[in-house]
């Protein structure tokens, strides 16, 4: 009994592994249990960079604002003035670049979104199930059709595997990369640039009070802001060095930003659509049966 049973293993063994591999796709088609990962990747992508492309864009306000003033200080009579745009300059044309790289991982992600849901949709999910299991009823049943009908059965089979796995399986292993590698430099980055947007905007803030004086104001509040004025002076080193410093972070933490969406949302899906059409170009060359040697 035994032995009659490890013979016919033996004798079916392809037939056997197709057939188990053909139903495990048909009902993972149909159940959407990939699915439903890719379109939680999608979704929380989507998330993150909206977030990221809303405080770059705050960001880029802020410093369009300071740019647009002076902080004029003149104790004893000396006039010095403090220009914190010209600073944020750099960081600023960062930003603006920042944005649209954001712009292109955003249409990539509303992308990989709408192929997920043609290849997930009901029709093409039963569709795609209910030829693997005719082909799993072939299998058994292909006695009499030629070997070339065979391979391109299989052939197109495959494909539609293929065409119906890909962006679930892609969305899979996205969000496994960035969830080993990218999360962390994702998060640090976020919360440096809100950061930095709440400094920069309290810059501008103070700015515009140094620079706002009351005509009409009595002697002794403009004796007070001309003391106030040459204490700032003294301090003007100090704050033009903190915000190379802060602009410096800046740039730096907006760079990982664009290493981090480009690479999730670019570079891999590119290199799963050429792994994919290398796929498909191996799947049509490929004879999955020969004709027998005579």
């Amino acid at each position: 009994m035994v032995s009659g049973i490890m013979s016919y293993i033996k004798n079916n063994y392809f037939k056997l592994m197709a057939s188990v591999f053909f139903l495990l796709l048909a009902s993972f088609s149909v159940t959407n249990l990939f699915d439903a990962y890719g379109e939680q990747y999608t979704d929380e992508g989507f998330k993150r960079s909206v977030s990221a492309f809303a405080i770059a864009k705050g960001l880029n306000g802020v410093i369009s604002v300071v740019q647009g003033t002076e902080v004029a200080v003149e104790p004893a009579g000396i006039g010095l003035i403090l220009t914190p745009g010209q600073i944020l300059d750099p960081a600023n044309d960062l930003i603006e670049r920042f944005s649209w790289v954001m712009l292109v991982c955003t249409t990539s992600l509303g992308i990989q979104s709408i192929l997920l849901k043609m290849f997930s949709s009901f029709y093409f999910s039963a569709m795609v199930a209910v030829l693997l299991f005719l082909m799993v009823l072939f299998i058994w049943n292909d006695k009499k059709v030629t070997v070339d009908i065979k391979n391109i059965l299989y052939r197109f089979v495959v494909f539609l595997i293929i065409l119906r796995f890909f962006i679930p399986v892609m969305a899979i292993a996205s969000d496994a990369v960035y969830k080993a590698f990218l999360e962390t430099s994702y998060v640090e980055s976020t919360q440096q640039l809100e950061q930095s947007n709440e400094l920069i905007a309290n810059l501008s803030k103070e700015n515009q009070a140094a620079t706002k004086r009351d005509e009409d104001a009595p002697w002794y509040e403009l004796l007070s802001d001309n003391i106030n004025a040459a204490i700032d002076s003294f301090d003007v080193d100090k704050r033009v060095e903190q915000l190379k410093v802060e602009a410096d972070n800046l740039m730096s933490h907006i760079i990982d930003l664009i290493v981090v969406f480009t690479m999730q949302t670019i570079l891999l899906p590119l290199v799963f659509i050429w792994l994919s059409m290398r796929l498909v170009k191996v799947n049509f060359s490929f004879k999955y049966f020969s004709h027998p040697v005579k």
